[in-house]
């Protein structure tokens, strides 16, 4: 049977309870494609913060506590905006993969597909190393699970810098190696290691991710979400790619 508890993740479970006025509710679902996810959306009427948790992950602890974060992040920001990509840039981008070889219907479908998975990536990737930053000072007792989730996520991250760089446009490929380089050079920084960082270092992202992962590390520590996300669209190049959409 996998270790389902997360008692170390009592702390944030509490803390989030009382700023949200919602009881927390950690359910089960071997179906997910990522370790966990925060239903924000059925919030309101189910009157409860319901995180779903795959049941077989080694790092639940601090999957459940990080999923908290973000929940008080949501109630103390009351940030509602996505990340889209924006139809020039949809456009352009199923051009550019038909440059490379791929037949129209094939093109569209990766453009939609891998702007949708980019812009993902970008908006949660920022404020999620500002929230690992204050999880490690402030609950000491999820670091350990933390270095666990940190392990786990590290071998995804350099098998991106092994994906064949002539199947996508380079903006694309690179903007998502930056991006998980950064995440593991803010691993390195938080538990004073540099093996987490070594591939993409050698793969020439120092600059780049040096500077996404300082843009967290000094900005104000009430920064929202959005500044978090348009340092990162400023710095990638990416600004012309991606718009802010409101519900």
């Amino acid at each position: 049977m996998p270790d389902t508890t997360y008692k170390q993740a009592n702390g944030l479970i509490r803390k989030t309870e009382k700023i949200s006025n919602l009881p927390v509710r950690v359910t089960w679902d071997d179906t997910l494609q990522v370790g966990a996810i925060l239903h924000l959306s059925e919030a309101q009427w189910s009157k409860q913060l319901r995180i779903s948790v795959k049941p077989s992950r080694p790092d639940i602890p601090y999957l459940v506590g990080v999923q908290c974060a973000l929940a008080i992040r949501f109630f103390t920001q009351s940030e509602q905006r996505h990340l889209t990509a924006s139809q020039a840039s949809r456009d352009k981008t199923v051009d550019e993969f038909q440059g490379i070889g791929y037949a129209a219907d094939m093109a569209h479908s990766l453009a939609e597909n891998l702007l949708a998975q980019l812009g993902s990536q970008i908006r949660s990737a920022a404020p999620l190393i500002k929230l690992s930053a204050q999880i490690f000072r402030d609950y000491p007792e999820l670091r350990d699970n933390q270095l666990t989730h940190f392990l786990l996520e590290k071998e995804d991250g350099e098998r991106s810098l092994t994906v064949d760089a002539t199947k996508f446009p380079q903006w694309i490929l690179h903007s998502h190696q930056a991006i998980n380089g950064a995440n593991a050079l803010a691993a390195d920084y938080l538990f004073e290691r540099t093996d987490f960082f070594e591939p993409f270092k050698l793969a020439g992202f120092e600059a780049i991710c040096t500077g996404l992962v300082g843009d967290v590390t000094t900005s104000h520590a009430d920064v929202s979400d959005t500044e978090l996300v348009n340092a990162w669209l400023d710095r990638l190049d990416l600004k012309s790619r991606f718009e802010w959409m409101t519900p």
